[in-house]
């Protein structure tokens, strides 16, 4: 089965770098969880100045953007609100990136 994935940008607030990187270094167990549970397989984030590019693989469909989140992550978009752009209902604004190319090399057997 061949996973979902995307990616997309998002930016900070000027300034809000090293809280940012903070916040990520110390990620609530519980979030952690709740991503594995909807099938998150893998989950990646990269900053640059105040961009940061996430990258996400799934083994489930990707919600589309008016879905309820739940209570944990909703916690930590207000969380992550002082330090980001957020839409009027505190998610984090962002750009997604078209998949232009992809080199995922299959495991043989010898």
């Amino acid at each position: 089965m061949t996973p979902y994935r995307r990616a997309w940008t998002m930016r900070l607030k000027d300034g809000a770098e090293a809280a940012y990187d903070a916040a990520h270094a110390s990620v609530w167990p519980e979030l952690l969880a709740h991503m594995q549970k909807i099938g998150v397989q893998q989950f990646f984030l990269f900053r640059s100045k105040t961009t940061v590019y996430a990258f996400q693989v799934r083994d489930t469909p990707f919600p589309n953007d008016t879905h309820t989140p739940n209570d944990v992550t909703r916690k930590w978009w207000e969380k992550m609100s002082p330090l980001m752009e957020t839409d009027s209902d505190g998610r984090p604004v962002h750009y997604p990136l078209t998949e232009v190319f992809a080199f995922a090399p299959q495991e043989t057997n010898q």
